[in-house]
């Protein structure tokens, strides 16, 4: 009984500051340009979700170098990714185009130039890739989830190569990495991946509930897009698998030196 009080008044208290800051970054996005490069826009969705994370009492924790430019692919488990990313680098973001119907997130990934793919229309990849190549000659990095869905993070899935040949095309750099979480109280696998059949605002709402939630994120070393698409794909989900054991096992010892403050 006492513990069930203790993560309602954690849900009450989280729930408020949580919406005023995603309210607070639409307001601030009256700040940029009628058009505004892809720079700005990653920049005010990095503020964004960093505001709306320490609302939430979502630590994010990183590894490795953070890229400046280029694709950046990882595993995929949660809405939380969007948000951690964001709040680890400005980036844009390739999302499946139901997201951009979403409440309050669905003006966010608009707004912040993601590229929106419909996933269950073949016809629509060419124009998807070109999207994709115009975000990566922006400048600014281009997160790409390509296992396609979010997992229970046990294993990653097989990569869907399409989204790599812009980066082939445009000679990019690639950084391969992982994502993961860190939960004291409860399960990660059901209570902050989101998958499957889950409905979104009741997860959510038992997530604004936890004790304590860190999002670890590990970057790899990056490579030279080159070659065959599908090779490609075959040698950064090798190292993303990589990546996401190292992940696992620094999880369990506690190794996240450097936790991202803004």
């Amino acid at each position: 009984m006492k513990e069930s009080l203790a993560k309602q008044l954690r849900k009450v208290r989280r729930l408020t500051p949580f919406l005023a800051a995603a309210f607070y970054g639409l307001w601030r996005h009256r700040n940029l340009p009628p058009d505004p490069a892809r720079a700005e826009s990653a920049q005010w969705l990095h503020e964004s979700c960093a505001r709306g994370l320490r609302a939430i009492d979502v630590a994010v924790s990183v590894q490795g170098q953070l890229p400046a430019s280029g694709l950046i692919v990882s595993n995929h488990l949660s809405y939380l990714d969007i948000l951690a990313y964001s709040a680890a680098l400005p980036c844009v973001f390739v999302s499946k185009a139901e997201v951009a119907d979403w409440p309050i997130f669905g003006r966010y990934t608009r707004w912040s130039g993601s590229v929106f793919v419909r996933r269950h229309d073949r016809t629509d990849a060419a124009r998807a890739n070109v999207n994709v190549g115009n975000a990566l000659k922006s400048g600014v990095p281009v997160v790409l989830f390509p296992e396609g869905t979010t997992t229970d993070g046990e294993r990653v899935l097989r990569f869907h190569s399409t989204m790599l040949q812009p980066a082939i095309d445009a000679g990019a750099v690639i950084t391969p990495c992982a994502i993961g979480y860190e939960l004291e109280d409860g399960n990660v696998d059901r209570e902050v991946c989101w998958w499957g059949d889950m409905t979104l605002l009741p997860h959510v709402l038992n997530l604004l509930g936890k004790k304590s939630v860190r999002a670890c994120i590990v970057f790899g070393e990056p490579l030279a897009a080159s070659g065959d698409r599908k090779e490609l794909g075959k040698i950064l989900h090798a190292r993303v698998v990589e990546l996401h054991d190292e992940l696992r096992g620094n999880e369990m010892s506690g190794k996240f030196a450097m936790s991202v403050q803004k």
